[in-house]
């Protein structure tokens, strides 16, 4: 299985990733485990077009192949979530954080590549279900735990991080939608909410991974969260709701006392 150094400078490798792969691997022929003959270029288009299940039926018969040593097969998955892991380098507030640390987005993108090809490599393949958002996500945890502890954030996309919490005193229902200028605001707010004992830690944490999951990955984030808590995924909703709550409760309290946020 091939590997990537997650802190390693890699100046083209997106580049040289796409060349190799029009060139070497696109009219390939190839035969897969539990797909069959295929050509990979016709494979990718036949993933991106195809509906949750038979997309997760092939995506899973790849890392089973690719698990079993088959580089094609790695190199495909690899390729289809590409666009993810810029998409990562471009959005997700750790990686931005590089920049700061005198190197540029090249490292970004590199360091969002080796992340998910590491995903790759460490899928868990009893999970046959919602495979590329758990690609997705697994990458994402690798990229905060590859960077150090003071250099993380929350994973974020740009359509979505801007709190809504709304002194209107009606709360319930209340879906969070967030932009990118309002991401410190989300940190403070989820830090206060922590140093007044409003939520604990684990409240802050679930809600977090609940609410800022991508858009398309959502479904697997809130299937993983109920299997951690042991819960159905109604009961999960249910929880979440009662923290969310609670933080707009809180928060309208602290404007009523102190007259401002």
């Amino acid at each position: 299985m091939s590997t990537t150094s997650l802190t390693s400078r890699a100046p083209g490798l997106l580049t040289a990733l796409r060349d190799e792969w029009d060139r070497s691997y696109t009219q390939l022929p190839h035969h897969i485990a539990g797909i069959g003959d295929v050509v990979c270029g016709e494979l990718t288009a036949q993933i991106r077009a195809a509906g949750e299940d038979e997309r997760d039926r092939l995506l899973h018969a790849l890392l089973v192949a690719a698990h079993d040593g088959d580089h094609v097969a790695e190199r495909i998955l690899l390729h289809h979530m590409l666009p993810k892991a810029v998409h990562y380098a471009r959005t997700c507030r750790a990686l931005r954080s590089i920049s700061s640390t005198g190197h540029d987005s090249v490292d970004a993108v590199a360091t969002a590549i080796g992340a998910m090809w590491q995903s790759i490599s460490t899928y868990r393949l009893t999970n046959a279900h919602h495979v590329q958002g758990n690609l997705g996500l697994n990458a994402l945890n690798i990229i905060n735990g590859s960077l150090d502890a003071g250099s993380q954030d929350l994973p974020v996309d740009d359509d979505y991080l801007t709190q809504a919490v709304h002194d209107n005193g009606g709360s319930h229902g209340i879906e969070p939608e967030w932009g990118e200028d309002s991401l410190h605001d989300l940190v403070t707010l989820l830090s206060w909410a922590i140093d007044t004992d409003t939520l604990s830690p684990d409240q802050v944490r679930l809600l977090a991974r609940h609410d800022l999951a991508e858009r398309d990955e959502r479904e697997a984030v809130r299937d993983t969260l109920a299997a951690e808590l042991g819960i159905a995924r109604g009961s999960l909703t249910r929880r979440v709701h009662r923290i969310r709550l609670k933080l707009v409760e809180a928060v309208q309290a602290h404007v009523r006392t102190h007259g401002a946020w």
